[in-house]
Parts: C-alpha cells; structure tokens; sequence
C-alpha cells in the first residue's frame, strides 16, 4: 500500500478496535448492573389503552 492509504488503514483497525472495546464494555457494565441490582418484586402491568374514535 501507498504510504497515505497505510495510514487510512490504521484509522480503520483503529476504529474498528475502539467500535469492539465499547461493545464489550457496554456489555460488561451492563450485565455487572443487572447482577448487582435488586430486582423488582412486583411485576409490571402494562397500562390499559383507551380507545380514541377519529372523526
């Protein structure tokens, strides 16, 4: 490769590197979050929907 397209190409592993340690981070908090925080003990009930007649 070109010297300026080599650069190109480390922004792009660069990138790509940064895209994949944000995925795994995200997922690592994310799931030390639902580990570590109590769960709710009453189950949620979805709202009723009320109708709306369009005229």
């Amino acid at each position: 490769m070109r010297p300026d397209h080599q650069e190109f190409a480390d922004g792009v592993k660069l990138a790509a590197i940064a895209a994949v340690s944000a995925v795994l981070t995200a997922t690592v908090v994310i799931g030390a979050g639902r580990a570590l925080l109590p769960q709710a003990e009453v189950p949620v009930v979805a709202a009723e929907l009320t109708p709306v007649v369009l005229r």
